[in-house]
């Protein structure tokens, strides 16, 4: 019984460390490794998936609440690796994982409302084509998409008729 208290005032602790939200991250020169920092400054290493070989783009919400980044893998067509997946940690360390239509993730952020992630997916070389998605933070869910088609013409009217939260993405301003 002892044993069991002590476990669970152990994982009580570690989850209250972060009840407060994450405060800074550091990540390694090489993008392997990424280290969390919760208000308690207790640090833990972001987990990774398997086949995953680094991190890219993390950030922080603006309420504290989660931490993002973007996972890198191997790609045999290029000599660096690709982000294929948008990851989000909560802060009682629930992983929430975006893959969208299986492109190269290369852009996001958490929107205002902190709850909810916008990110961009394109071909690693070759074209305009742009494919955005909004989605919930906590269920996953899917909340919009919106596409910059391939044809220049067409592409240049669907970035001024971009929603609001389209914006949001870095790779919007390009």
């Amino acid at each position: 019984m002892k044993e069991l208290l002590l476990c669970l005032t152990v994982f009580a602790a570690s989850t209250l460390a972060f009840a407060d939200g994450f405060t800074a991250f550091s990540q390694s020169p090489d993008g392997a490794h990424l280290v969390l920092i919760g208000p308690g400054k207790l640090p833990i290493e972001a987990p990774k998936y398997a086949d995953q070989v680094g991190f890219s783009k993390p950030q922080i919400s603006a309420d504290g609440k989660y931490v993002g980044w973007l996972a890198l893998y191997p790609n045999c067509s290029t000599s660096y690796p690709i982000p294929l997946r948008l990851v989000v940690l909560d802060a009682s360390r629930q992983l929430h994982s975006f893959e969208g239509i299986q492109l190269a993730t290369f852009d996001w952020c958490f929107l205002p409302r902190a709850a909810e992630v916008a990110f961009t997916q394109t071909t690693v070389h070759g074209s305009n084509f742009q494919h955005f998605e909004r989605h919930t933070i906590a269920d996953e869910r899917l909340l919009a998409t919106y596409e910059y088609p391939h044809e220049d013409d067409e592409n240049a009217l669907a970035r001024k008729r971009a929603p609001k939260w389209v914006r949001c993405v870095p790779e919007f301003s390009k």
